[in-house]
């Protein structure tokens, strides 16, 4: 991997996810004082989950073209600013406690006891992030920490989940990009081979008894029936519950989702 990609474009050469994430690791993490420091562009609390205080972390180690998230995910290199475990946890402290401050009345009225990283994948920074869990751990602001993940880095290193299992306040939400090599390789960029790591990020998860659930963006218009049945069947042998609960999604027009579209000459009505 030469240069750093940053969009699916016409005739991408797919990389290798887990190679991107330790280059991205480089980027977006440095040592410090209090721990690992990683960045982020911006602490506040959103009404999804009820209210969820949230960091907006940079940086991730997939392509997809229908992502959402700011152009950090695409310039590491140039966007964010560096927290250690404990100012970032002080930041979302301060997040749930602002509440939300935008939108409908009955969003300014929720209690924020919820807390997040998105934008970003966030278990890139192993070392940043098992401390900003254990904060969350010890805290009385925070009841719970959905850990959103694309699942490379906990399916290729079963470490991971271990780490995890001991902090009781973590649930995964694992994004499942695609059932097959191609449709992996075609919606995020990567290898093909690699398609299987959200499939056994769930299964090292399960095995080391972690609250999780799986998401995957089925838009029919990205997504053909046979391919989503693919994912159900593959998600039905690992555990029946995560097909039953599998979270769909679709894809919803943001600035930045029609721009990678574009980049990548996909042409969608939105």
């Amino acid at each position: 991997m030469r240069e750093y990609p940053r969009y699916i474009t016409p005739g991408f050469v797919p990389f290798n996810p887990v190679e991107l994430a330790l280059r991205t690791e480089r980027m977006v993490t440095r040592p410090g004082e209090e721990g690992q420091e990683r960045k982020y562009t911006a602490f506040y609390s959103v009404p999804v989950y009820r209210g969820i205080a949230t960091g907006y972390g940079v940086g991730c180690c997939l392509r997809c073209f229908y992502c959402w998230s700011s152009f950090s995910r695409d310039f590491p290199e140039t966007y964010g600013d560096f927290y250690s475990p404990t100012q970032a946890f002080e930041q979302l402290k301060r997040a749930a406690k602002e509440g939300i401050k935008y939108g409908r009345m009955t969003w300014w009225l929720l209690r924020i006891n919820k807390a997040r990283i998105s934008g970003c994948e966030p278990t890139i920074g192993r070392e940043h992030l098992l401390k900003l869990l254990e904060l969350v751990e010890e805290s009385s602001e925070f009841k719970l920490f959905i850990l959103e993940t694309n699942g490379i880095l906990i399916g290729w290193d079963k470490s991971y989940a271990k780490a995890l299992s001991k902090l009781s306040k973590v649930h995964v939400r694992v994004s499942i990009k695609a059932g097959t090599r191609e449709g992996f390789t075609w919606r995020t960029g990567a290898q093909g081979e690699f398609y299987e790591l959200p499939f056994k990020a769930l299964e090292n998860l399960l095995d080391a008894g972690v609250s999780c659930h799986a998401a995957a963006m089925t838009d029919p218009r990205i997504m053909s029936k046979e391919e989503r049945k693919k994912i159900l069947e593959r998600l039905f042998e690992i555990d029946v519950s995560l097909a039953v609960n599998l979270e769909e999604e679709v894809i919803n027009p943001y600035e930045t989702t029609i721009f990678r579209l574009k980049k990548a000459g996909i042409e969608m009505r939105l």
